[in-house]
């Protein structure tokens, strides 16, 4: 055990190990010295507001249609919480009245979504946009009722993280709903007014040294906006704290292909977000961005365009889910609106938060066309694209690093896995996450058993623990994208499967060729013999029908057939599907938190002697594959693959060259 902490925390920065530990004695002190506690957190009687402070356009037009989708949503939240009942990460809680904020029973991330009150921000568009009293009254309320029973410091709600969410959300929808609104009374607002600030001038005591990455980012967002919000010394004092924080971060956590290095898509969208309300708030409040940080943000929406799959939703790698961000279309409609760059994404589509961040009407006339490009590659972060003939065809594939070094909390063994969307349908889909609770299932989720790639003798590609924490790390030890006219081809290679006495290595190559034919083939090198699987995860709408010389899989009107890699000496791999199993855990996914569904999991497995392939043709089932090859050459400067796939329907031969040199490499910060 003290071996695998040492692995783990020999990649932490010196300064986080030492934040933990300043946090640790802090929290203690605090807890055992309620005085010191009381002193050292005293607010003015009554905090100074800024006056002009405001953080939406008074110039949005709340009629817009892209809000009337919204409104049976924020009638159900308030529906809810008038019975003190809370839908969170599809789970419905009902907690009383008064509210029990500990909420016994539930999962620490159901309880941080608790805390941060994003349904604050239903209620208040709700009083804003139907001029409903009621909501803004039972807005005050759950203010009142949290502040009565979440004592300074005492509880996950006074978590840095859950801090500055709420932070954000008390004062957005403050701001929509109006005071005069929400407080009956001026002694709520008051005692409002002093548990806010009460809770900037705590989180600025601990902001996410520790932690790093987007939990630091929102802590700055949150000290932006109280600083904005407040106006005397101590807020002046957030403001310059969060700015430098929140630019300092662009700088360091947005990678040169504007990914975040986290490398999660789902917290890149996030952290996207924030930045876009950063910089709303910034341009209502009269503070300058930096002259660079408009192409480092532009960057960002590039990256998530990129990653987004013809349904409009992200790419589900990295603890990604649904329903958290906004809809890639939407953040991507708000950041042309706010950066000045209409017309920039061509699925940009403006919904209910571009049409509350800007006032203007969105431009549908100015779309750049679509990509016709057969790869994309953002090489520092770790994806690729592959696009099909057909551009409602489209790969998006995992060759990134567990994270950075020292912030590996998102991480999974997924290495040269992969998301398939054909004619626009997801079929072959990450599993996601329900969880973040520490056992089996997170276990699983992070598993390299969970992700549309190689395994080898049920090993992990990293020494995965916990919740959270990565020990043995997998190296990426070579990646690129080759592009022909009418195809593309991914080539990347890891250690993940070598120990000391046994070295092994994991080659993928990914091919997207004319027809509607793509082609993944793994070859294994090392020495002695090996048990080696390659795992396909299937749409849980996807049939899978396991038949003599190929499997044929069917979703909705799609029907293709996987046909597996028949070697000389080895023939075909054996085929097998298994659909929610638990034992061991198999054939699930997860598109959002607590969801889980059975999905069918197609397996192509080989037990034999180092070196040996594996692999199959993905093909639309009228056309006939009778074999297919891929020949791997290394000229010293140069490396060439030839692919052939041979059918009746005509044969697809392609010949992919690249040099050494230009072997893609990744960014570790």
């Amino acid at each position: 055990m003290l071996g695998l902490y040492l692995r783990t925390a020999r990649y932490y920065r010196p300064s986080q190990i030492a934040a933990r530990l300043r946090l640790g004695v802090d929290s203690l002190l605090v807890r055992k010295s309620p005085w010191l506690r009381d002193h050292r957190y005293a607010v003015p009687a009554a905090p100074r507001i800024n006056e002009r402070a405001t953080f939406f356009s008074e110039r949005v037009d709340y009629d817009r249609p892209e809000f009337n989708n919204e409104v049976a949503k924020w009638n159900e939240t308030a529906r809810f919480c008038e019975q003190g009942s809370f839908r969170l990460l599809n789970r419905t809680v009902n907690l009383g009245s008064p509210v029990n904020w500990k909420a016994l029973g539930t999962t620490r991330l159901w309880r941080y979504n608790l805390h941060y009150f994003d349904y604050a921000l239903d209620l208040a568009l709700l009083a804003k946009r139907q001029k409903d009293e009621d909501a803004a009254a039972l807005l005050g309320r759950l203010f009142s009722d949290w502040i009565e029973s979440n004592p300074l410091g005492e509880g996950v709600g006074w978590h840095s993280y859950p801090i500055a969410r709420r932070i954000v959300n008390w004062i957005q929808a403050v701001s929509l709903a109006s005071s005069e609104a929400v407080f009956r009374d001026p002694e709520t607002h008051a005692a409002w007014l002093k548990s806010l600030y009460q809770q900037a001038r705590y989180l600025e005591d601990r902001l996410e040294f520790d932690c790093l990455g987007n939990h630091l980012l929102a802590d700055a967002k949150a000290l932006v906006f109280a600083g904005m919000y407040f106006g005397d010394r101590a807020a002046a004092q957030w403001l310059d704290i969060g700015e430098e924080l929140l630019w300092g971060g662009l700088r360091e956590q947005i990678l040169e292909d504007g990914g975040h290095y986290e490398r999660s898509p789902m917290y890149h969208a996030i952290v996207f977000q924030d930045f876009l309300e950063v910089v709303l708030a910034s341009h209502l409040n009269g503070r300058k961005l930096p002259p660079w940080a408009r192409e480092r943000l532009l960057s960002m929406g590039d990256f998530l365009s990129g990653i987004t799959h013809p349904d409009g939703e992200i790419a589900l790698f990295g603890d990604s889910a649904f329903g958290i961000a906004r809809s890639p279309n939407d953040i991507l409609a708000a950041a042309e609106m706010l950066l000045d760059s209409q017309g920039r994404w061509p699925g940009a589509k403006p919904g209910a938060y571009c049409s509350l961040l800007t006032p203007q009407a969105f431009n549908t006339s100015a779309r750049t066309p679509p990509s016709k490009k057969n790869c994309d590659s953002w090489c520092a972060t770790g994806y690729f694209a592959l696009r099909g003939s057909n551009q409602a065809d489209q790969m998006i594939i995992d060759a990134k690093p567990m994270g950075p070094d020292h912030v590996p909390a998102h991480g999974h063994c997924s290495l040269f896995s992969y998301e398939l969307s054909v004619a626009g349908e997801r079929l072959v889909v990450d599993s996601g996450v329900d969880e973040y609770e520490s056992g089996r299932w997170r276990q699983y989720w992070r598993s390299t058993r969970a992700h549309n790639t190689v395994v080898v003798d049920g090993r992990e590609q990293s020494e995965i623990w916990a919740s959270f924490r990565v020990g043995r790390r997998c190296r990426v030890l070579d990646s690129a994208c080759i592009q022909q006219e009418y195809s593309a081809l991914f080539v990347g290679a890891h250690d993940g499967f070598t120990e000391p006495s046994t070295p092994v290595l994991h080659r993928r190559f990914i091919a997207a060729l004319p027809g509607g034919v793509w082609l993944v083939l793994d070859e294994v090198t090392g020495l002695g013999q090996h048990t080696i699987e390659s795992l396909v995860h299937l749409h849980p709408e996807a049939t899978c029908d396991v038949r003599k010389t190929y499997a044929e899989i069917t979703l909705r009107s799609l029907r293709v057939h996987f046909h597996p890699y028949a070697s000389v000496t080895h023939g075909a791999a054996t085929m097998a599907c298994v659909r929610g199993q638990e034992e061991p855990i198999q054939g699930w996914y997860a598109p959002e938190f607590g969801k889980r569904e059975a999905n069918s999991v197609l397996s192509f497995f080989r037990d034999t002697t180092l070196p040996a392939r594996v692999g199959y043709v993905i093909a639309p089932s009228d056309r006939e594959i009778t074999s297919w090859e891929v020949q791997y050459s290394d000229f010293g400067e140069t490396v060439q693959s030839d692919v052939l796939v041979r059918s009746p329907q005509g044969d697809i031969t392609e010949r992919f060259q690249r040099s050494k040199h230009k072997s893609e490499s990744f960014a570790t910060n």
